[in-house]
């Protein structure tokens, strides 16, 4: 397993994987302002749906009738039990007039009574996107206590903590990527991704580190991977199927962000992680095995090498005397 061994090589994997991730966000951040486009859910605004009577419309038609008399607008279709409902955000004000105007200029049945309007406003969008800040800060702090009590070293913590950690930045680049908005729903998933990270990683860290007996470190490895790899395949598979099946568009994007997360995790565990644990290892076994030849080895020797190292500082401190 020539590539389990090649650590260097894995590191700069993932360190490409960052690279590209935070390219993508500062880029974004400096063309509109935000490392994420926001929903109304942290920006405010308001959202409208209305229940329409024919799903036979052009929405783009529709969204351009809708910019015209609302100004910065996204209009999308959901399905349900009801039928199709027509969705409309935007950070402006959204009417019952405004949306029949639009309705009626596009020519689409509509029923008054099925219109529905809510508001956000721009001060509790605000106070919402602090607190889910804090929420993912608190996350990743109590995160990090529970695992450097489970394993009381610095390194395989710190590998740990930064593989969920790019996981999420992965998965926030390509939000990007894919015009997929920060709302309630996709903060959740970015949360969700923690779990999800952590879970391979603690697979990975506890055989390398805890269960020495089963194995060489490549046979350890060849291991975890096997039954990692089949985890994160299967959540990967369901969320997938979820998106394929789902009609609700807030289902759509959490499904979206968890796949896009479970797939840098494939990186972040298998090469990142495996990669810094080989490192702290390989010095931590060497360590050990000069601790355990020190142990081992018979008393005459440890006299005759603590005798010869007394000659050497004597003729040390000669030599400098001569010198004076």
């Amino acid at each position: 397993m020539k590539m389990i061994t090649d650590y260097k090589k894995l590191l700069l994997i993932s360190l490409i994987v960052v690279i590209f991730s935070v390219s993508v966000l500062c880029y974004n951040y400096s063309t509109t302002g935000d490392f994420l486009d926001k929903s109304i859910d942290f920006k405010g605004g308001t959202v409208a749906s209305v229940a329409v009577d024919s799903s036979d419309f052009d929405l783009a038609f529709v969204e351009g009738i809708a910019t015209e008399k609302l100004g910065k607008v996204v209009v999308r279709t959901t399905s349900g039990d009801i039928g199709t409902s027509i969705v409309f955000e935007s950070e402006n004000v959204i009417t019952q007039e405004s949306i029949s105007d639009i309705l009626d200029s596009a020519a689409i049945p509509y029923d008054k009574d099925n219109i529905s309007i809510q508001s956000v406003g721009a001060a509790l969008g605000e106070e919402f996107m602090r607190q889910a800040i804090m929420a993912v800060v608190f996350a990743f702090i109590l995160m990090g206590i529970i695992i450097f009590m489970t394993f009381k070293t610095i390194v395989p913590s710190i590998a740990i903590i930064s593989a969920a950690a790019v996981d999420i930045l992965f998965a926030m680049a390509l939000m990007v990527i894919f015009n997929i908005n920060l709302s309630l729903g996709t903060l959740a998933a970015l949360l969700l991704l923690i779990g999800y990270s952590v879970d391979t990683d603690i697979l990975l860290t506890t055989r390398l580190i805890k269960r020495k007996s089963e194995g060489t470190l490549d046979e350890r490895v060849s291991s975890s991977m096997k039954t990692g790899i089949t985890m994160t395949t299967s959540a990967i598979a369901a969320f997938s199927i979820l998106y394929l099946v789902s009609t609700s568009a807030v289902l759509d994007q959490i499904a979206l962000v968890i796949i896009f997360g479970l797939l840098a995790d494939y990186m972040t565990t298998w090469f990142q992680n495996v990669g810094l644990l080989r490192w702290y290892l390989r010095d931590k076994d060497k360590d050990e095995e000069d601790e355990e030849e020190e142990k081992t080895k018979p008393r005459y020797v440890k006299r005759q090498e603590k005798a010869k190292n007394m000659k050497k500082k004597k003729r040390a401190k000669a030599k400098k005397g001569k010198k004076k």
